[in-house]
């Protein structure tokens, strides 16, 4: 069969449950939810006595077969849900499953269970028999790292139902401080929608507000305060990610990464680059790129080449214990502020 990369309710084959599933990638949010679709699908009293969970780090193959050709006690169909199927993948096993028997199984599958095997894996191995087999005996799934395009387009559709809209510019900083990552997206708008209400347009601001800030972001602001010469209120913010629990030699690659960045989108935006060409370019994420391309316009290329020189030299000097880190970090930032 097919092997199917959607981000809908692919499960459904001509309307109808199929007998032997195959669920990969590395998209948790979406292999979570197909799962639940499954067995909503396949139980939809909800009774949970014909659904097995099972997990192949702690259990055979061998007992997930057994499960599948036992018939239902109360509902349609018995769900059977087999996670870590690493035999599917190029990983080292732990254990060695029979695999034979499922590739007798899957050539006819018990018309009373639906088995359900799940991988969260970038690829499956394609030389393998039982891969080859059940692409063609089974639906196979991929749950793909999501486009920025179709993240957006979630966020605009979910807004819609409730008559909500954002501008793109809130959605970019929306998804970046989700990083992108699809389940922690759906919790964070799901509060900005319930903190709206409908109907409303969400602002930045509560963005800003409400989104919890990850490290890099602090990193971004902490940049900002730079190129504005507040060398006072960077320190502040120093102490604060110290207080957290961050290490400065952690914090120092990530100033790193932000100049590196300033540097590179200044070079190749005079080169005549857009935006999503120097993203790509230099490996960078699109509003990362967005924000280095802003800041970028208060310096000169060679002071930019500066501000990383003094940056390595810190770095060299942290490794190496050529005096005390914080000292070295403090001096550093007040260095960068005086550009």
């Amino acid at each position: 069969m097919k092997v199917v990369c959607v981000l809908n309710e692919p499960w459904l084959h001509n309307g109808k449950l199929a007998s032997v599933y195959v669920l990969y990638g590395t998209e948790k949010y979406l292999l979570e939810n197909w799962e639940r679709g499954i067995v909503k699908a396949a139980n939809p009293s909800g009774d949970q006595f014909d659904v097995m969970q099972l997990d192949l780090q702690e259990t055979s193959l061998d007992t997930a077969l057994d499960e599948a050709e036992t018939v239902p006690f109360f509902s349609e169909f018995r769900t059977v849900i087999v996670k870590n199927a690493q035999f599917l993948t190029g990983a080292k096993e732990k254990q060695k499953h029979n695999v034979d028997r499922l590739a007798e199984y899957v050539v006819q599958p018990a018309t009373y269970s639906v088995l359900v095997l799940i991988v969260e894996s970038e690829k499956l191995d394609e030389r393998k028999k039982i891969v080859k087999r059940l692409k063609e005996r089974a639906i196979v799934l991929e749950a793909k790292k999501p486009s920025q395009a179709e993240l957006m387009r979630y966020v605009n559709d979910t807004l819609s139902q409730d008559q909500q809209k954002m501008e793109r510019a809130t959605m970019e900083r929306l998804l970046f401080l989700c990083q992108d990552d699809w389940g922690k997206l759906v919790r964070e708008l799901e509060k900005l929608q319930l903190y709206a209400g409908t109907g409303a347009t969400i602002p930045i601001d509560i963005v800003n507000d409400l989104v919890p800030r990850t490290l890099e972001d602090n990193v971004f602001q902490l940049s900002e305060l730079l190129v504005k010469r507040r060398a006072d209120a960077a320190l502040r913010l120093v102490r604060d990610l110290e207080k957290q629990g961050q290490e400065l030699i952690g914090l120092l690659g990530l100033l790193a990464r932000q100049y590196r960045n300033m540097y590179l989108s200044k070079q190749l935006t005079e080169s005549g680059y857009g935006e999503k060409q120097i993203a790509s370019k230099i490996g960078a994420h699109p509003y990362t790129v967005k924000l280095a391309t802003q800041a970028s316009r208060n310096f000169s290329e060679a002071q930019l080449a500066q501000a990383l020189t003094l940056i390595a030299d810190a770095d060299e000097a942290m490794k190496t214990g050529r005096g005390d880190k914080q000292i070295i970090f403090d001096t550093l930032v007040c260095q960068l502020a005086l550009l």
